[in-house]
């Protein structure tokens, strides 16, 4: 039930943008009028929608199965980028997909100003989306970029292999030479990067002023991008929605899901000739006997991805970029109902941690909070084990080493639909992309456009961020940095308040139940 809701939660459906009158160009494009733009691969041809320039479905690499990515090649004439982009192959959600579903489908989008940059370029935003590493589109009009493009900002959102194309370590199946296929979503990642700083500035972009960000499984993946440093040099920020920087798999760990994979595929004979949908079927059937959530997460390959990203960055040796990180109050809340939270504690519910670590905070939790019922306890619990903490461990490691370092908490209550009155996941991306009157987000949180006021702030806070200042908007306090003493967090609500160390009772829980054994180390 879990992975149903994830899945209809992150996925979604394309934007359906109205096609005003052209724009008159900026003088310095008066050549191709802004709307068909050279990359070193050729030329795109986009079009305006609600004032600005929206390209989408340009090819930034191309992979053969299970290989790494490679640059994309070069066309003649124009490529039509007024297309949805293509979505990575993955299961059914509750939700219809509305792009094709094709291996080929490592393309983006872009969301540019519709004038000409005077002076400073734009600042860029690369945005990572969710779904559990196995679902989830650059096109869901969720994450549309247009509102930060309205605002002085390029938006670029991105497809990358998912599921067992993305994260299926295959080096002791197939041999040496798809060693490291495991970490293939990540590649991906980067080749996207590697493109934005080789080609943004031809759409108005400043290549030194990138911001990488993502949610959920997105976010996660900006935190192994700060691990991997083959992704060094390629962005100046970093934002992590709901995310953390240990959520990674052993090379063990890896090879067991693997041969999971491998035995409900049919043997590793199938593997290169299978057509996509029986892989991913025999990826969700794996996922289903698998004991823990999020089976599809990148391997500390020694390589690659040297060491857990968490591990790295509390060292000092990851980019000391300016961070932004944060999660929800009732994360949880989306993928339980109150009777599901209500049962024991469920390995596929947890992420990180080993069961008896976990009951062993279940019970810590219920001494520290003895009037919360037993739905309200595991709530609480799995939403600080798979984003609270996380995100604070990763804020301390960051700005432990001089990095300015904003944290938040997201408190602000649904409106509406089946979650009033909580704030859980995903809530934060209608108010970050400034989408708050789509029809889906009325469906699931009860918002509209009364809750205009709400979605500004906090996107204009963002874009503050973007623009290289410190997060910030008329309708919130200052926000001081964040630091490992005083642990100041912006709580973001009806009225937004600084608190420091608001996760205080929670967090020396956790510190005073050590793990059994490194995270990097453990084996099931």
């Amino acid at each position: 039930m879990a992975d149903i809701t994830r899945r209809r939660a992150l996925g979604g459906l394309a934007a359906t943008l109205a096609l005003p009158q052209l724009a008159r160009p900026d003088s310095a494009w008066a050549a191709t009028d802004g709307l068909r733009v050279k990359t070193r691969a050729g030329v795109v041809r986009g079009r305006m929608a609600e004032g600005v320039r929206v390209f989408t479905g340009i090819p930034y690499g191309t992979a053969a199965r299970f290989a790494a990515p490679a640059p994309a090649r070069p066309w003649t004439g124009e490529w039509d980028a007024t297309r949805p982009a293509r979505a990575a192959p993955q299961p059914p959600g509750m939700d219809p997909l509305s792009a094709i579903q094709a291996e080929d489908c490592l393309q983006l989008n872009v969301w540019a100003p519709a004038a000409a940059p005077r002076g400073a370029r734009y600042p860029v935003l690369v945005f990572v989306h969710g779904g559990s590493n196995e679902t989830g589109w650059s096109g869901w009009e969720v994450i549309a970029g247009n509102r930060f493009a309205a605002h002085g900002v390029i938006c670029v959102t991105l497809n990358y292999r998912l599921g067992a194309l993305g994260f299926l370590e295959l080096g002791h199946v197939l041999g040496r030479g798809y060693a490291g296929s495991g970490n293939n979503g990540l590649r991906d990642l980067v080749l996207g990067l590697r493109w934005v700083k080789d080609n943004i500035a031809a759409f108005g972009g400043d290549p030194r002023a990138v911001t990488l960000a993502g949610e959920s499984s997105g976010a996660r993946n900006v935190c192994a991008l700060m691990g991997t440093p083959a992704a060094d040099g390629l962005y100046a920020r970093a934002m992590v929605f709901s995310g953390g920087a240990h959520t990674v798999h052993t090379p063990e760990e890896a090879a067991m899901f693997a041969s999971a994979v491998v035995t409900r595929l049919g043997g590793a004979e199938r593997l290169l000739v299978a057509p996509f949908p029986a892989l991913v079927e025999a990826q969700v059937l794996a996922r289903r006997g698998w004991p823990r959530n999020l089976p599809f997460r990148p391997t500390v390959d020694g390589a690659f991805l040297p060491q857990v990203p968490l591990a790295r960055i509390a060292q000092g040796k990851a980019p000391r970029v300016p961070l932004l990180a944060g999660s929800n109050a009732n994360e949880s809340r989306l993928f339980l109902n109150e009777a599901q939270a209500a049962r024991p504690l469920w390995s596929q519910s947890v992420s990180n941690e080993p069961m008896t670590r976990m009951a062993a905070l279940n019970r810590a939790y219920a001494r520290a909070f003895p009037e919360w019922t037993d739905a309200q306890r595991h709530w609480r619990l799995l939403t600080a084990e798979e984003y609270g903490m996380p995100t604070l461990q990763l804020a301390e490691a960051q700005a432990g080493h001089g990095a300015p370092v904003w944290r938040y908490r997201l408190a602000w209550p649904a409106p509406g639909g089946p979650y009033k009155g909580h704030s859980p996941h995903v809530l934060d991306l209608p108010l970050t992309f400034d989408h708050v009157t789509l029809p889906s987000m009325a469906q699931m949180f009860g918002l509209s456009a009364a809750d205009q006021p709400i979605a500004e702030a906090w996107h204009m806070a963002i874009v503050s961020f973007v623009k290289g200042g410190a997060p910030g908007s008329a309708g919130m306090p200052a926000w001081p940095r964040f630091n490992s003493q005083a642990r100041a967090t912006m709580v973001f609500d009806r009225v937004s308040v600084v608190e420091n160390d608001p996760d205080a009772v929670e967090r020396l829980i956790w510190q005073d139940t050590p793990p059994e054994r490194p995270i990097a180390a453990r084996r099931r």
